[in-house]
């Protein structure tokens, strides 16, 4: 698997390698836009960690812990690499992996996701939009709907909707801090969209 591996990272069609590569008999590891892959015969690690010494660029909202995978084949692993690589190069994809690290981490479940970029003429304009529909919190099932817009600027913005709404329903969240709208969601202590506490867009 450890020439696989290797090979497959160098077959990457992308110039712009942060080429850090080393290899031994039983492991080989490389760093990819500060993305950590570390492959043995067994397995492959793939995660983003400010603390190897390797990795140049400090995140505001991914760690070892929110981005390591474990992997048995190259093709996955591999793939995962160069997601984390967006995630490691672009706060909007940085803001959408964590946002939904902690959906699932919270137990903020769902069954529909759309997942699409808007007011994508330009790419220092564009956002990344995510609609998100047959929600459950901690198992107890939401009457309500919510659209998350990530932003260039590390600013989210987050809308409520009712399940099957008209055109022009929706509750916007007060909150732009990914933190603070999670923290918002989590609140609400309500499960209709009549009953939270916005005013109606």
């Amino acid at each position: 698997m450890l020439e696989e591996i290797k090979y497959s990272l160098f077959d990457f069609d992308d110039y712009n390698l942060n080429r850090n590569f080393e290899q031994s008999d039983n492991y080989v590891k490389y760093v990819y836009k500060n993305v950590i892959v570390f492959g043995t015969q067994e397995n492959i690690s793939v995660y983003y960690d400010i603390e190897d010494m390797r990795t140049t660029t400090k995140l505001q909202f991914i760690n070892k812990y929110n981005t390591f995978k474990k992997f048995n084949n190259t093709h996955t692993a591999i793939s995962y690499t160069k997601y984390l690589a967006n995630v490691t190069t672009d706060i909007r994809y940085e803001l959408y992996h964590y946002f939904m690290f902690k959906l699932k981490e919270l137990d903020i479940q769902y069954k529909t996701l759309l997942f699409n970029t808007v007011n994508n003429y330009t790419i220092e304009n564009m956002m990344l939009r995510c609609d998100i529909s047959d929600l459950s919190i901690k198992d107890k099932k939401m009457k309500y709907n919510f659209v998350v817009i990530f932003k260039k600027d590390g600013k989210c913005d987050l809308s409520f909707y009712p399940e099957n709404p008209v055109w022009d329903e929706g509750k916007g969240c007060p909150e732009t801090n990914v933190d603070k709208i999670i923290e918002y969601i989590l609140n609400l202590d309500v499960d209709n969209y009549e009953d939270i506490p916005l005013i109606e867009s």
